[in-house]
């Protein structure tokens, strides 16, 4: 029985070093990271809607800028490429619009959380890497859309602008770089973006395209790297 028991014991020490020893190679071929940015988007392509045709942005653009926050894994290394995974979503506001002549706080709203796949390259100087991706997913906005609600004062009627929130298929390309500060830490200077929104649904009072325009730039918190 004892030795049953001895067999038993060492079996769950040798299984337990190999979970370690597999976890440990698992980590050290993978990297983990998490990300927050403050980031400005540009959308395009809005139809100004306001009778008089003054709207408070011109050209058909506005400009909502906000926090944005991401996780990203890459697991796989070909030569001097890790390929991985990203997930990323962000609150953007404006003061302007470009669809209406309102404006004041949060006149303009762009909520978005995109997914996709990112490649990052390996560099003669280890503290630069740059990195691509091409994320797709759901934006919610109120860049493109409004309503007008006719609101009884005494006898008359009087005409409110109100903003109308839409969802949009958003897909964009993105690229930056990461400079190693810290065995855990990268700053991100800077980091580009272009793609578009499609609208998705009906309830459209203006454009059901918008081209989107992004830059930003933060700090990134990861795994210690080899």
């Amino acid at each position: 029985m004892q030795t049953v028991d001895l067999i038993n014991m060492n079996f769950g020490k040798w299984l337990g070093l190999v979970v370690v020893w597999l976890g440990c190679g698992l980590l050290a071929r993978a990297q983990v990271g998490v990300y927050g940015e403050y980031s400005a988007t540009q959308l395009t392509g809005i139809k100004c809607l306001d009778p008089q045709g003054a709207c408070s942005a011109s050209g058909g653009k506005v400009n909502p800028s906000g926090l944005m926050g991401g996780v990203y894994y890459d697991f796989k290394t070909f030569g001097p490429v890790r390929l991985g995974f990203d997930v990323r979503g962000g609150v953007e506001r404006s003061n302007k619009s470009a669809l209406t002549s309102a404006g004041g706080d949060n006149a303009t709203t762009q909520n978005f959380l995109l997914g996709g796949v990112r490649g990052s390259v390996k560099t003669p100087i280890s503290w630069l890497r740059p990195y691509m991706q091409v994320s797709a997913g759901w934006a919610r906005t109120d860049a493109a859309s409004y309503t007008v609600l006719a609101v009884p004062v005494g006898t008359s009627t009087t005409n409110y602008q109100t903003h109308l929130y839409s969802n949009f298929l958003q897909y964009e390309v993105f690229a930056g770089l990461d400079i190693k500060v810290l065995p855990i830490m990268d700053l991100r200077p800077v980091e580009l973006g272009i793609g578009n929104e499609n609208g998705s649904g009906g309830g459209y009072s203006g454009a059901t395209s918008l081209g989107v325009k992004s830059i930003g730039a933060g700090l990134v918190f990861h795994l210690p790297s080899q």
